[in-house]
C-alpha cells in the first residue's frame, strides 16, 4: 500500500518531534568525562594524600601495561589502596599479579602484605611478613625504614615494648624527612615512657646495641628532674656529648625540655563534656563509652579520669581547658560540641596533647604548637566523602543526587558532591525534597526526568491531536543515586524510586537511612541501599564482638539512638594510648568500634567503615577482606531492657563557675 503525501508528512512531522523531544537527553548523556590522570598524577594525587584517585590512576595505568611495568603499577595501585583504607581493592590488586617479580618488587610486595595485616588487626602476622621482607636482597633505605615501621607498630600492639624500640632506634638512620624523623622521635619516646625505670636500667647496661643503650639512658636522665628544670635541660646537654652519634630534632629537644610531661604513663586525664545541656544525653552516652572502656582496657599507669562539666555555652569551654591543665590534667579529651571546639581552638595555648571531639573550624590555628592535637569526629560530611569514595571504586561515574531542602541535607549534598567531583565524577542530576512529607513521587520523578518525560508525552499528543501508546522513560545519564535521608524518608523514598524505572540503579547512602535496631517489617521498603557505618553497629565478631560482651553498659545501649555516641566514648579513650603509634603513618591502624581508624597529618583521625546493604529488611555486610560476621545474621533483642546493665558508676564533674 503506498502512503498518502499527508501520511508521510505527519510521520516525519513526528519523527522530528521525538527528536526534538529526546536531544535534552542526548546531550546529557554525551557529556564528556575529564580524562585519566598519567603516571605523573597519580604520583602527585599519592604525596598529596588522594590515595583513592592515585589507587585508580595507577589501576588503568597498570592494565595497559606489561610485564614488570605492569607489576611495578599494580604494587602501587595496592599501597595506595592500603592508605586509602580498602583492604578489599589492596588485595584484589595483589592477586592480580601473576608475572614473576624482579627482586625489588617481590620486596615490595612482601611488605605490602605486611601492611594489610597490619590494617586487618593481625600484627603477628605483619610483623612475622615484615621480618621476612627484611631478609631479602638488595632492599632500599625507604623501604627498610617501612619494614622497621610496621614491625615497631606489631610490637606495640602485642605488648613487646623493648622489641618496638630496637625497631624504632634501627628506622630513625634511615629517615630523611624532618617529618617522618619527628613522628619517629615521638613514637619511640611513647614506647620509652611505657617502661618502667627498672628495665631502663637493664637496657642502658645491657641493651643489644648501642642505640638501645643511649635511648634508655636519655630516658633515665629526663625521669630524674621536673620538666622545665634548668638540672633537665643541662642534663639533655650532657647526654648529646656523651653520645653525639644520636643528635635529636629541635622539636624533639624542645618537647625534652619541659613543654611536655616527662616519659612517664599518663596519671591524669580530663575530659571535657557539655553534661548541663540540651546534649545531655548525648554527652553521657559519650561518658558512659569513655568510662567503661577504661575499666576494661585501662592504659598503662591507669591514670586518673576528671570529667567536666562545660554547660551548655560553648564559650565557656576555654575557661574549663585551662582549668583542667591547672588542676594537673596531662591529657586533655574534648571538648565535645561545635561551639566549644571553635572556642578553645580560638583561644587556647595547648600545653598538653589534645583529642579534640570535633573537628576544628578551617586550618587549624594551633598546628605549630609544640604538643600534639588531634580531632576525632562522627561528623556526617565524613560519611559522605566516604559514600563517594565507595562509589567511585565501584566503577561508578555519574551521580544523581537526592537531599533533604534542609541545611544538613545542604551541607551533606556539598560534601559529596565536592568530593565526587574530586575524584573525576559527573554530577548529572540533583533534586531537593521536603522531609516528612508521606509521597515523594514528584521530587523521585523530577531527579530522573520522569516528570519531563510525561510532558514530552502531553506536548506530542496535543500536537497531533492523537493519543499515543507511552510508556514512561527515565534519564540514562545517571549511574547511581546518592540518597541523603534518614531510615523513615528512605522508606518511603526507595519504593518510589523503584516504581519510577530506577529498580536497577544503585543508591548509596550514609548510617542516617540505618536505625541501629533490625527492623525486617519496615526497613523492607530500603532493600538495595547500600551505606557504611561503624563496625559497632554492624559487626559481630573480633574485637568489637569481644567489647560488646564485656563493656558494662553495651547493653543498655545496644540498638538505640545512642550506640554510635558510645562508641565514640569508647574509641575515644582507646585512642589515647594509640596516637604515637598511628603517628608513623602507613599502614598503622586502631581497631575501634567506630571504624579501621587511623591519623592524617593534619591531625584528623581517620574512620574506615564497613559497608552494608539492605536485605529482605535487615543490613547485611558487603565487605569480605575482614573477618567480620554480621551482627544482624541472626536477629537480636527487640530492644534493649532498660536497667539491664550494671549502675553507671559516677564520676562528679567538678563545680567550676563560669568566667
Amino acid at each position: 500500500m503506498i502512503p498518502r503525501p499527508w501520511q508521510l508528512q505527519k510521520t516525519a512531522l513526528i519523527a522530528a518531534l521525538i527528536a526534538v523531544a529526546l536531544s535534552g537527553c542526548a546531550r546529557l548523556q554525551q557529556t564528556p568525562v575529564p580524562p585519566p590522570m598519567n603516571a605523573r598524577d597519580a604520583d602527585k594525587a599519592l604525596r598529596h594524600e588522594h590515595y583513592m584517585e592515585a589507587a585508580q590512576a595507577y589501576q588503568r595505568l597498570a592494565q595497559q601495561a606489561h610485564g614488570q611495568t605492569r607489576a611495578d603499577l599494580a604494587l602501587k595501585a595496592a599501597d595506595a589502596f592500603v592508605r586509602s583504607g580498602d583492604l578489599d581493592a589492596a588485595g584484589a590488586e595483589l592477586k592480580k599479579i601473576k608475572t614473576p617479580l624482579a627482586p625489588s618488587l617481590a620486596a615490595r610486595r612482601a611488605v605490602l602484605q605486611a601492611e594489610i595485616a597490619a590494617a586487618s588487626d593481625q600484627p603477628a602476622r605483619a610483623f612475622a611478613d615484615a621480618d621476612a621482607a627484611s631478609s631479602l636482597p638488595h632492599l632500599k633505605p625507604r623501604l627498610l625504614a617501612r619494614i622497621h615501621r610496621i614491625k615497631a607498630q606489631a610490637a606495640l600492639r602485642l605488648g613487646h615494648t623493648q622489641v618496638a624500640v630496637r625497631e624504632l632506634i634501627e628506622r630513625e638512620s634511615l629517615l630523611v624527612s624532618p617529618r617522618r624523623l619527628a613522628a619517629n622521635e615521638h613514637a619511640l619516646w611513647h614506647a620509652l615512657a611505657l617502661m618502667s625505670n627498672r628495665r631502663l636500667r637493664v637496657l642502658r647496661s645491657q641493651g643489644a646495641t648501642s642505640g638501645l643503650r643511649a635511648w634508655a639512658d636519655l630516658a633515665l636522665r629526663v625521669r630524674r628532674y621536673p620538666p622545665q628544670s634548668r638540672r633537665l635541660r643541662q642534663t639533655i646537654s650532657a647526654w648529646q656529648v656523651r653520645h653525639p652519634q644520636y643528635p635529636l630534632g629541635r622539636p624533639f629537644l624542645k618537647m625534652l625540655g619541659g613543654s611536655r610531661p616527662r616519659p612517664t604513663a599518663l596519671r591524669s586525664i580530663a575530659v571535657l563534656l557539655p553534661l548541663s545541656s540540651p546534649f545531655a544525653v548525648a554527652a553521657q552516652a559519650v561518658e558512659a563509652g569513655f568510662v567503661d572502656m577504661s575499666e576494661v582496657r585501662p592504659l598503662p599507669g591507669n591514670p586518673h579520669i576528671i570529667i567536666y562539666d562545660i554547660g551548655s555555652n560553648g564559650a565557656d569551654a576555654n575557661h574549663y581547658y585551662k582549668e583542667a591543665i591547672a588542676r594537673g590534667a596531662e591529657f586533655v579529651v574534648g571538648p565535645l560540641g561545635t561551639a566549644a571546639v571553635d572556642d578553645v581552638t580560638e583561644h587556647t595555648h595547648f600545653r598538653v596533647p589534645t583529642l579534640l571531639l570535633g573537628l576544628a573550624p578551617g586550618a587549624f590555628a594551633h598546628d605549630n604548637s609544640a604538643v600534639p592535637i588531634y580531632q576525632f569526629s562522627l561528623a556526617r560530611t565524613l560519611e559522605a566523602h566516604q559514600a563517594a569514595n565507595r562509589a567511585y571504586l565501584d566503577n561508578h561515574r555519574r551521580a544523581a543526587i537526592l537531599y533533604p531542602d534542609t541545611a544538613w541535607g545542604k551541607s551533606m549534598k556539598h560534601a559529596f558532591a565536592k568530593r565526587w567531583r574530586h575524584l573525576g565524577g559527573l554530577v548529572t542530576a540533583e533534586t531537593s525534597y521536603t522531609p516528612g512529607l508521606t509521597n515523594y513521587a514528584v521530587p523521585v520523578q523530577n531527579l530522573l526526568n520522569i516528570t519531563q518525560s510525561h510532558e514530552r508525552d502531553a506536548r506530542l499528543q496535543r500536537i497531533l491531536g492523537m493519543p499515543l501508546a507511552f510508556t514512561a522513560r527515565r534519564r540514562q545519564d545517571v549511574g547511581f543515586v546518592f540518597l541523603v535521608a534518614d531510615a523513615p524518608d528512605g522508606r518511603l523514598i526507595k519504593p518510589q524510586l523503584n516504581y519510577n524505572h530506577a529498580d536497577t540503579l544503585p543508591v548509596y547512602s550514609t548510617s542516617t537511612i540505618f536505625t541501629g535496631r533490625a527492623d525486617p517489617v519496615y526497613d523492607r521498603d530500603l532493600d538495595g541501599i547500600k551505606f557504611g557505618d561503624m563496625p559497632w553497629m554492624l559487626v559481630a565478631n573480633g574485637r568489637t564482638g569481644r567489647l560488646r560482651k564485656i563493656l558494662p553498659h553495651a547493653r543498655q545501649y545496644e540498638f538505640t539512638p545512642l550506640a554510635r555516641l558510645y562508641a565514640f566514648g569508647a574509641d575515644a579513650y582507646g585512642l589515647i594510648g594509640q596516637l604515637s603509634r598511628l603517628s608513623l603513618g602507613g599502614g598503622g591502624r586502631y581497631d575501634g568500634l567506630t571504624g579501621q581508624l587511623s591519623l592524617k597529618r593534619s591531625g584528623v583521625i581517620h574512620r574506615q567503615l564497613v559497608w552494608a546493604r539492605f536485605a529482605h529488611g535487615v543490613p547485611q555486610l558487603t565487605d569480605t577482606f575482614l573477618s567480620y560476621r554480621g551482627l544482624f545474621a541472626k536477629k537480636p533483642p527487640a530492644i534493649a531492657i532498660p536497667g539491664a546493665a550494671s549502675p553507671m558508676p559516677t564520676y562528679p564533674a567538678i563545680p567550676i563557675a563560669s568566667p
